[in-house]
């Protein structure tokens, strides 16, 4: 879609919570009430042999959809829609040109797949490994499958390598999970 068209007729993509497995429904449902929808998918083993491959959602939960803004109750009303990623009252429209990059990426790449991203000075817990249920902070997050991490052990701050996908972000009691588009 033209981008100036799009700003000018308020016409933006936004992402919807969906219930749980109700991606593909809610993507077909929305493209049946003529919106521009996107459902990245990444390609997994089958659990059943026989099925070879199967695609599941890139992000599990959401969906993204192109509409206007000012006129959101197609969407809000599609079943299985929980609710629009909204900053405030206002829909937080998705970055075309982030969008544009991981419609590239789903439509040429041989696989994708999601990975967690912290920020130095993030409170996380090891879930997995040699060092499960340890907390620790991000040190350095170089993109690369591994970051570092300090963690006290012993009563000292101990500096580690540690997969990514054995870390989970530790909220603070209270603290309110913020989304934000990664990738996307």
């Amino acid at each position: 879609m033209d981008r100036v068209f799009a700003a000018e007729f308020g016409i933006t993509l936004v992402c919807s919570r969906v219930k749980a497995n109700a991606e593909w429904k809610v993507a077909q449902s929305l493209t049946n009430r003529g919106l521009g929808t996107f459902l990245p998918v990444q390609k997994r083993p089958s659990k059943q042999k026989k099925r070879g491959q199967v695609e599941i959602p890139l992000f599990p939960g959401y969906v993204f959809a192109q509409f206007d803004c000012r006129a959101a109750l197609p969407v809000v009303t599609c079943p299985g829609v929980v609710h629009i990623l909204c900053r405030g009252t206002v829909a937080e429209p998705v970055d075309p040109v982030e969008m544009y990059a991981l419609q590239s990426v789903s439509r040429l790449a041989q696989s994708v797949e999601p990975l967690p991203t912290f920020t130095v000075g993030q409170k996380v817990r090891i879930s997995s490994g040699p060092l499960s249920d340890v907390e620790g902070i991000v040190l350095r997050d170089d993109g690369r499958q591994r970051l570092i991490v300090s963690v006290s052990l012993l009563r000292r701050s101990v500096v580690a390598e540690i997969d990514r996908e054995w870390l989970e972000d530790l909220k603070l009691p209270g603290e309110v999970a913020r989304w934000v588009p990664i990738g996307v």
